[in-house]
């Protein structure tokens, strides 16, 4: 056939899409297909009997029985074949658009459906955004630009983009949006919610404000725009609240003046009682000795043979003496003992003593046994004989700083000291005891 295509080996051929297709004359019987009652497309003949079913049919139908379905004879597949020529007969048909019924007006030929259809402001079709929406194509603008929720839409107000679905939830939130005062200060004036907090901190004339002189007692609060008013009407109110501060603070400065020159005194005396106490040690001096050891050795050595302790009081007004020793010895004692002694130095309150000095002096090497109850101390006591050989040991210091001192050559013995506990972490103690009995104060 030069008109017809054979079927054999050939894949179903892909159909127009089925839109409904509206003819101007009613459609013969033989433009139909027996199988979906349509009109046909694409056809393909049974040579056995000579019925016709569109190409989609043909596949989907035989594929379950070779049948045809008119008179259900038998089809052989090899001896089916495209009509061609009733296809074009049928695409010359006259037809409409199927959306006459709602005012498209289009007419032509079967063949030009498809393209129509396409085209046509009366088909419905769906939103391109996927919002769901179905309408006809002529509304497609419309909804786009007024109803389409899946839109991407600008900001009135800022730079943002969003879709049309969010814009509420963005309005809430944005800074650029216009509010009015909520104050209402201005019907007309809107402000963006960003500026609004500065606009009534700062500006706003309905804003309540308190007063400046809040600080010194003024209590008024009021709109800003009649504060200007009440400073002016209040201008003696506050100056006689600014007058009680500064009196007040005047009489604290006072107070505080007082205070300081009390303190002042009081400072002067501790110190004045300070340095008195720095100078008195009461009647006694405990003198702490540090490496006992390698003093003892330079003292054998000849070089430092005697240590002086420092200067100490008798009573807060008494004699002012210090103490030496001499580790090696001194006299009578050189060698193998400990030698102690006394001197009496110029001291602040001469003129007032009782001289020659004549008070018992008491010499002590503390024990620094662990136990109290076994402490063995060593002690030389040496009451001075006040007669005038005695003077330069006994006499008030005058021309010098100092007297000779005098005390016992044979205080403590070497070996006896290094046999007890009176050296310690290489420590020795020397405690000096005057006698006075309170006789010593002028």
């Amino acid at each position: 056939m030069s008109n017809s295509s054979s079927m054999r080996g050939m894949s179903p051929i892909a159909p127009q899409e089925r839109f409904k297709v509206t003819f101007l004359l009613p459609l013969e019987k033989q433009y139909t297909c027996p199988q979906c009652k349509d009109v046909l497309r694409y056809p393909v003949q049974f040579e056995e009997c000579g019925h016709r079913v569109c190409s989609s049919c043909y596949h989907e139908y035989l594929r379950v029985e070779p049948r045809c379905p008119v008179d259900q004879v038998s089809i052989n597949r090899d001896k089916c074949s495209l009509d061609k020529e009733l296809n074009m007969e049928i695409m010359s048909l006259e037809a409409k658009c199927n959306n006459n019924e709602w005012g498209c007006r289009w007419e032509g030929y079967h063949n030009g459906v498809q393209e129509h259809m396409e085209e046509c402001e009366y088909a419905d079709i769906l939103c391109v955004n996927d919002c769901g929406a179905k309408f006809q194509r002529r509304f497609q603008q419309k909804h786009l630009d007024k109803d389409c929720r899946k839109k991407i839409i600008s900001c009135a107000f800022c730079d943002s983009r969003f879709l049309r679905e969010e814009k509420k939830l963005h309005l809430e939130d944005c800074l650029k949006v216009p509010l009015p005062c909520p104050n209402k200060c201005d019907k007309k004036l809107t402000i963006a919610r960003d500026e609004l907090d500065k606009h009534i901190e700062e500006d706003c004339p309905r804003t309540k404000i308190v007063c400046q002189f809040e600080e010194i007692g003024c209590p008024h609060r009021c709109a800003r725009e009649k504060l200007a008013r009440h400073y002016k009407t209040g201008i003696i109110e506050h100056v006689r609240l600014l007058y009680d501060i500064i009196m007040k603070q005047g009489q604290r400065l006072d107070q505080h003046h007082e205070l300081l020159q009390d303190h002042g005194a009081l400072l002067e005396t501790h110190q004045t009682r300070l340095a008195d106490m720095e100078r008195v040690n009461r009647t006694q001096l405990i003198w702490r000795i540090d490496e006992f050891g390698r003093k003892m050795k330079e003292a054998k050595n000849g070089n430092t043979p005697t240590l002086f302790s420092p200067p100490f009081y008798t009573s807060r007004h008494g004699y002012r003496l210090a103490a030496s020793l001499c580790l090696n010895g001194d006299g009578k004692g050189k060698g193998t003992h400990i030698s102690a002694f006394i001197s009496i130095l110029k001291g602040a309150y001469d003129n007032l003593l009782k001289w020659p000095f004549s008070y018992r002096v008491s010499f002590y090497l503390l024990d620094q046994n662990n136990d109290p109850s076994l402490r063995k101390h060593i002690r030389f006591s040496i009451k001075p004989n006040p007669c005038p050989d005695n003077e330069p040991f006994l006499g008030q210091p005058k021309k010098i700083e100092k007297n000779a001192s005098f005390g016992g050559a044979k205080f403590a013995n070497q070996e006896e000291v290094e046999s007890r506990t009176y050296v310690k972490d290489d420590v020795i103690y020397l405690k000096i005891a005057v006698d006075c009995d309170g006789t010593a104060e002028p």
